[in-house]
């Protein structure tokens, strides 16, 4: 997946975040959506895309969107910090403001999980458990996750990547030079 739409209400934000994106080697679609009713009929031209929006838009809020997005979308919502709690679908990616372009990066791709595949199987030692349990802590503090959700992200990830618990641990650690 390498495409990106943005949806925001504001031209300064979307025009904000896709200079961002675009100064990292990211595409992103020349459009930015101003309605959901825009943005659904936008992703319909893609088989995979990463959509990138605010809280809300005039006609839907994010979980909204999601429930009207086709399995091949993947959504990222940028908020405030005051509505970080009303996003209520695990499976939609939450970014609280401020945002800078490294923690933008690499948050997209955590969720991307462009993380390196490690064919290493086998039982996980006390150590490893930490260091998950660390990332499910990291997860927890700067993108205001319960535990529940921070380790249903983790397990997520690395099914969708193919990689071990522990090295998508590894990789959201890594993700401020931890």
């Amino acid at each position: 997946m390498e495409r990106i739409i943005l949806a925001f209400s504001s031209d300064q934000t979307a025009v904000k975040i896709k200079s961002m994106l675009e100064g990292s080697g990211f595409a992103t679609d020349n459009t930015v959506c101003h309605s959901a009713a825009e943005l659904l009929r936008a992703v319909d031209h893609y088989d995979e895309i990463l959509i990138i929006m605010g809280f809300k838009l005039p006609d839907m809020v994010a979980d909204e969107v999601y429930e009207h997005i086709h399995s091949g979308c993947r959504l990222m919502s940028i908020v405030r910090a005051e509505h970080v709690d009303d996003i209520c679908n695990d499976d939609i990616f939450v970014l609280p403001l401020p945002v800078t372009r490294q923690r933008l990066i690499s948050s997209i791709n955590l969720f991307l999980g462009n993380i390196p595949e490690d064919k290493k199987k086998g039982t996980r030692s006390p150590e490893e458990n930490k260091l998950i349990e660390k990332a499910k802590l990291f997860l927890m503090e700067r993108y205001h996750m319960t535990e529940q959700q921070a380790h249903r992200f983790i397990q997520k990830r690395s099914m969708d990547t193919g990689a071990r618990t522990i090295d998508t641990a590894r990789t959201i650690l890594n993700i401020d030079g931890e």
